[in-house]
């Protein structure tokens, strides 16, 4: 009987096994904050991508540039896309007898795309070369996501997502058939592929990417040579700002692409000198083109002038990040190295600067914004910080939408060019129709 009760008391006393509550509520949490995050996402692509495609720019007329691609496009689906060579050189002999530079057939990059497009779905040359910007676009907006994540997580990609999405200079050149925004792709994927080499040393895919993204960048336009330029640099600073492992590799392969791409164009060309003497001669008469003496001068700060009339909560919210960068965000003093070396570069040349140029910019400067952004929100004691840093994101989605409702939908702007942002601002007033003194006082 002792036994009995003594084993039934001994078998009382034990512990009763609790159900893992706590284990469940963490999975279902962990679940839902996934879900979230799904959910989120999904729309703000889902928003960029609609801003993106849906025709809403005010301007309507053909371009200048955009009349010479769709030449070239016509060009290449009359003589075939492997006598390419043969547009090339109509083209040359017949830039060598104008007095002005006009876009160069040498783009193949974004022309050889276009003219595929065309003949594959039966496409005008005009909605060929939409329908190549387009997609460069979107891939761009998928592509900053993607590189958000990798470079930070899953609430920098939300939030450098949500201001990319809403970029007014981004949603505009998907409106277009300019080359700025594919050329604008390619420039980001190569600085992207440039920080994985850097983090992930010795990968030969990685490394392959990298050469394939430059070669076709430097194939798409002219700028490239910038764009390289500030990467190799970066590279070079890497050795006191410590953003990654710089090996041989990576700076072979940084020269590797654009040579093989010059390679290219040399044999279209027809040699190294007819190269070298085609590009001095549409370098010199660049320099000479009415527009570009016009519209594309101005003192070294004038990208900086430009920016903050487009995307002016972008800038003041990522040069406030700029001062207080630290060595041991590797992230953002990569993107700011570059982004500080390509403006210096490009604001250096002649009657040659404009805005969409630059496009590419947007992405380094809505990453420093958005860390500034959640750097704000956790400082807020007013508020919770997730739910002030979800408003401080609106805000400034808003004003992207509003701004590129401000200058491309209802100012009409073709070219962001300062005079006609200033114009589209508001800034300057049409007083032709004021009284006397008005008018001599603007004289």
């Amino acid at each position: 009987m002792r036994m009995e009760l003594s084993a039934e008391a001994a078998a009382a006393a034990l512990p009763v096994a609790a159900p893992p509550v706590r284990a469940k509520r963490r999975f279902l949490a962990l679940d839902r904050r996934r879900g979230l995050i799904f959910v989120t996402m999904t729309a703000l692509l889902a928003l960029g991508i609609f801003l993106r495609l849906y025709p809403s720019a005010g301007h309507r007329n053909l371009g200048t540039d955009e009349h010479g691609y769709m030449v070239f496009v016509k060009q290449i689906e009359t003589v075939g896309l492997w006598n390419y060579d043969a547009v090339v050189r109509v083209y040359v002999e017949r830039q060598y007898k104008l007095k002005e530079a006009v876009v160069p057939a040498t783009r193949l990059a974004f022309l050889i795309p276009a003219a595929l497009v065309a003949e594959k779905f039966h496409l005008r040359a005009f909605d060929a070369l939409h329908v190549v910007t387009a997609i460069a676009g979107v891939l761009l907006l998928l592509l900053c996501a993607l590189f958000a994540y990798r470079m930070g997580g899953t609430i920098p990609m939300l939030g450098t997502t949500a201001l990319v999405a809403t970029a007014p200079l981004q949603i505009y050149l998907c409106q277009r058939a300019m080359i700025d925004g594919y050329f604008a792709f390619w420039a980001v994927a190569a600085l992207w592929l440039c920080w994985e080499n850097l983090q992930r040393p010795r990968h030969f895919g990685w490394l392959a990417a990298y050469v394939f993204c430059l070669t076709i960048l430097v194939l798409t336009k002219e700028n490239a040579a910038f764009v390289v330029f500030a990467i190799f640099a970066t590279l070079l600073l890497n050795r006191f700002l410590r953003m990654g492992t710089v090996t041989p590799h990576l700076l072979a392969a940084t020269i590797i692409g654009p040579a093989f791409a010059v390679v290219i164009l040399i044999g279209l060309i027809g040699g190294v000198s007819e190269w070298l003497r085609f590009y001095l001669m549409f370098v010199e008469k660049s320099r000479t083109n009415f527009y570009s003496i016009v519209a594309q001068d101005g003192p070294w700060y004038r990208y900086a002038v430009d920016f903050v009339l487009v995307s002016p909560v972008i800038v003041a919210f990522a040069c406030g990040r700029a001062f207080q960068l630290r060595r041991r965000r590797r992230s953002e003093v990569f993107l700011f190295a570059f982004l500080a070396l390509i403006l210096v570069a490009m604001s250096s040349v002649t009657y040659g600067m404009s805005l969409r140029y630059a496009a590419f910019c947007d992405i380094p400067l809505c990453w420093l914004a958005c860390h500034q952004v959640l750097a704000l929100g956790r400082r807020l004691p007013t508020l919770r910080p997730d739910l002030a840093t979800i408003t401080l994101f609106l805000i400034l989605s808003a004003v992207g939408v509003n701004q590129y409702v401000r200058f491309f939908v209802r100012g009409k702007v073709y070219d962001p060019i300062t005079p006609a942002l200033i114009w589209a601002a508001g800034m300057e007033k049409d007083i032709s129709n004021a009284p006397p003194g008005l008018q001599s006082f603007r004289k």
